[in-house]
């Protein structure tokens, strides 16, 4: 308390009769020990009277000072909900530095999904508060699409720079769509960071298989075939682009899409040899299929009945799980469960891959997702904030070892939910 009350000048000039109160306390408690420290023996020095209650007094003064604190830092998690993901030791650190975006940066990873460093605009040689762009944890960099100026109360600054991510990422994917025709797939993949070329391909892998279906109907027995054919040349493309000279970034970028393009190779394969000829057939609306709609110049993804639209959280340059076909059952079940406003619960023996799939399947959709290591010390109001946190950012939780919660409160969880 000593740290946050006397070394913090920001919670000082937010909680005035607070500290002042503190200071007193402080005073007090001081008084106290040293009057102590005279006193060798103990029996001696506790039986005086009235420090019982002396005690008593500075205790309850104390707890009026944890209570305001808290509600300071509950007024400033309501203002950016992502504050309540982060430790109150990592709060009160952002709110003393809040004038000072380089201080703060160093906590972002906590606050985004891959925003680690921001590159502020220099003025007569000394950065200024403007950010110009953001550094992933991998080291891509991202240019903002518009300038955000890091000045004023923290929680509005960070509320700005996180609408500034979203809108650079949805303006690079505007700009990604209107230039795949134009350019080779090879060429285009390289202009664009590794999120929006990834989600592209998946775009149009959507689109161009929407199309060989629309041939089909017309009569061309062979459109799917001749699709798989230049899938299996774009892959070969890949591939010579791996065997080549590329940046460590560069080369996690292509792997990726690599990893989409085989399993979006692999789909088309499976139709082929199922004969299916229509688009409503379960094996293509069983998958999770991308695509970009013109009129809301936004991404959506679709899989069975459900729809979701892109939720454009800047996610760096991460590589992606291989999809088998257990995979794409999470992927249906998890979605179905989401789309009928429900939870998931994916079971299995450690290791097997179960909150990588649900972070991977955030990911498809540009979402954050908080992982939570879940322990017995969970109590419900630790719980509680994580969900006023989750409820409030729009961002997904996903609980490990969720059976070491206490049994009273899953319940309580389970009546949240």
């Amino acid at each position: 308390m000593e740290s946050i009350f006397i070394g913090s000048e920001d919670i000082r000039k937010q909680l005035p009769v607070d500290s002042e109160r503190f200071d007193d306390i402080d005073a007090e408690f001081k008084k106290l020990m040293a009057m102590m420290a005279k006193t060798p023996n103990v029996v001696k020095a506790t039986n005086v009277k009235g420090l019982a209650e002396q005690l008593e007094v500075i205790q309850s003064q104390l707890s009026l000072c944890e209570k305001a604190l808290a509600e300071y830092l509950e007024t400033k998690r309501l203002a950016f909900p992502r504050f309540y993901f982060a430790s109150s030791a990592d709060l009160l650190d952002i709110l003393s530095n809040g004038n000072q975006p380089m201080m703060v940066a160093k906590h972002l990873t906590k606050l985004f999904d891959s925003m680690a460093k921001l590159k502020m605009r220099e003025v007569d040689g000394k950065p200024s508060n403007t950010a110009v762009s953001m550094t992933a944890k991998d080291g891509e960099i991202v240019k903002f699409s518009s300038e955000c100026v890091c000045e004023g109360q923290v929680e509005v600054w960070l509320n700005k720079l996180m609408n500034a991510m979203r809108a650079t990422i949805r303006h690079e994917f505007s700009e990604s769509m209107s230039t795949y025709e134009e350019k080779p797939r090879d060429q285009w993949l390289f202009e664009y960071p590794a999120q929006v070329s990834l989600a592209g391909t998946q775009i149009w892998w959507t689109s161009e298989v929407s199309s060989a279906f629309a041939r089909l109907e017309e009569g061309y027995e062979n459109a799917l075939k001749d699709y798989y054919k230049k899938q299996i040349a774009q892959l070969n493309n890949l591939i010579t682009l791996l065997l080549g000279s590329l940046t460590k970034g560069e080369r996690q970028k292509v792997m990726t899409i690599c990893t989409i393009d085989v399993h979006s190779r692999d789909t088309v394969a499976k139709m082929i040899q199922q004969k299916v000829e229509s688009k409503q057939s379960f094996s293509w609306q069983s998958q999770l299929r991308h695509r970009w709609d013109t009129t809301e110049e936004d991404c959506f993804a679709n899989i069975c009945d459900a729809q979701f639209r892109y939720s454009h959280e800047y996610l760096g340059n991460t590589p992606r799980l291989v999809i088998t076909p257990l995979t794409d059952r999470c992927y249906i079940t998890l979605t179905q469960s989401l789309h009928l406003v429900m939870g998931g619960a994916p079971a299995g023996p450690a290791g097997t891959g179960k909150t990588e799939t649900t972070k991977d399947l955030g990911r498809a959709f540009g979402m954050m997702v908080y992982v939570f290591n879940c322990s017995e010390q969970m109590d419900y109001k630790s719980c509680g904030n994580i969900f006023k946190g989750l409820a409030q950012s729009g961002a997904w939780g996903c609980f490990d070892e969720f059976n070491r919660i206490t049994v009273e409160v899953k319940y309580i969880l389970k009546v949240l939910r």
